[in-house]
Formats: C-alpha cells, sequence, structure tokens
C-alpha cells in the first residue's frame, strides 16, 4: 500500500492537534503471529510532532481497548505512549528536530509478536529500539496502522506530504 486511506481523529488519546492518516489494517488473530507497521516521516521545520502506531479499530466491540502508539516530540526527543497511558517510553539520542536521515527521512516501525495472550511489541525510530510496554489481550483484533503530525504554531502540518513508504505485514508460523 502506497497511499494513506483517510484522514481520521485520534482525539479520544489527546491527539486533537494531529492530522493523523490511515494505512490500512491489521487483524491479528487470536493464536500466534507476528506484525508490524512501518513508515517513513520527513521531517521539516513545519512539524514539532508526530506519532505513528495500531490502534483499534473495534473500540467498544471488544473487552479492552488495545492499541499501540507513540507521540514523538521532535524537539526535546520525548517518546510517549498514547495508547495505553503508561507516560513516557523513553528518549531519542539526538531529537529528530535536529537530524534527518541521509535522504532527509527517518523509519518509523513498530513490530508486535502475539505470545499467548501477551502482545509484545518493540519500537523502532531511526536507528534506535525500545521495548514499548507489553498489552494483554486473548482476543482476535483488527487494528488500524497510523501515523500523523502536529503542525507547528497552527500551520496546516502536510501529513500527507510528511509520511511515505508504509508497509503493514503480518508472518504467521
Amino acid at each position: 500500500m502506497n497511499t494513506p486511506a483517510d484522514f481520521i481523529s485520534l482525539s479520544a488519546f489527546g491527539l486533537h492537534d494531529f492530522d493523523v492518516l490511515t494505512f490500512g489494517s491489521q487483524s491479528v488473530p487470536s493464536t500466534p503471529v507476528k506484525f508490524g507497521f512501518q513508515v517513513d516521516v520527513s521531517v521539516h521545520p513545519g512539524i514539532s510532532e508526530v506519532m505513528f502506531g495500531f490502534m483499534n479499530a473495534n473500540e467498544g466491540r471488544v473487552k479492552s481497548a488495545v492499541g499501540f502508539g507513540v507521540r514523538i516530540d521532535l524537539e526535546r526527543g520525548e517518546i510517549w505512549d498514547v495508547a495505553n497511558d503508561s507516560g513516557l517510553v523513553g528518549w531519542l539520542e539526538e531529537p529528530l528536530g535536529c537530524t534527518e536521515g541521509a535522504d532527509g527521512k527517518v523509519l518509523l516501525s513498530l513490530e508486535i509478536e502475539r505470545a499467548g495472550s501477551a502482545l509484545l511489541p518493540k519500537l523502532q525510530i531511526g536507528g534506535e529500539e525500545w521495548l514499548y510496554p507489553a498489552v494483554r489481550s486473548a482476543e482476535a483484533l483488527e487494528l488500524l496502522a497510523v501515523a500523523g503530525c502536529k503542525p507547528v504554531h497552527g500551520q496546516s502540518a502536510m501529513a500527507v506530504a510528511a509520511f511515505s513508504s508504509p508497509s503493514v505485514w503480518a508472518e504467521r508460523p
């Protein structure tokens, strides 16, 4: 998939100022599976923060909301959990507002493995990696792959232009 499907609102997660796009969905069975979402972000002065992750597409139809989403403050390098309210996940060694990849893009990647009722995520931003808090869910899920950005001082963030090369994937044993 090369283009986002649509803009969505994630104001329930405190992301009301973000322009958020969907890049497809991933069905997650209740059996073992490894799946992920990755997207390149072009960091430029018009964007102050970015977010990405998998958010629950069936909110209200499952026992508990399950999702994996982070907000990245580009100037401070802070990485915050926005899906599970677990707070600060970590810091980037070098904030993305200061540097960019060789081609002006930074890879955002989230890989999740289901082991029994545990969903074990691994987060990568550029060349750095973190263990994101695990979530418990024995149910089959439908998760939306999302990414978005927050404009600086109310300017248009142009989220469609900021994200490229999205990929949603799954490996079943």
